[in-house]
């Protein structure tokens, strides 16, 4: 896009997501960081997510209303300059999936979701991505 040269070392990188939750209190911008390897599947369902009815503050709580601004792709490192800064902390992929699947859970178990096969589909894909199972462990 920029000139910025092929992904020749796609399979070895580590891609990052810049996703901006305008509504929320603690934190408005959260950096997702995941293997490169993995970054089409994470990428797709975070965008479906990102578009589907589920992505409301009621649902999602802080982070829902989320819009994914940036995506990084194939960074063989990164530098953080501002420690004291929550923001400039990237998630891992681990770690935010298990936020927003404890979140769902919670709304399934009280039936406060319905059943929706997107509902079924996100719920799948972001066990995985909490389990590990999605992403390869090196």
């Amino acid at each position: 896009m920029f000139g910025f040269g092929k992904k020749a070392k796609k399979p070895d990188g580590i891609d990052i997501l810049i996703i901006k939750a305008d509504e929320a209190k603690n934190r408005s911008l959260y950096q997702v960081a995941f293997p490169s390897i993995v970054a089409n599947d994470i990428l797709s369902m975070l965008q479906k997510l990102e578009k589907s009815k589920l992505n409301t503050k009621e649902v999602l709580g802080e982070i829902g209303g989320f819009r994914i601004v940036t995506h990084l792709e194939a960074l063989t490192g990164f530098d953080i300059l501002d420690d004291a800064d929550i923001e400039a902390q990237p998630v891992q992929i681990q770690d935010f999936a298990n936020m927003l699947l404890r979140r769902l859970e919670v709304l399934d178990e009280s039936g406060g979701l319905g059943d929706s096969d997107d509902l079924a589909f996100i719920m799948g894909e972001l066990t995985m991505l909490r389990d590990g199972s999605f992403v390869p462990q090196t």
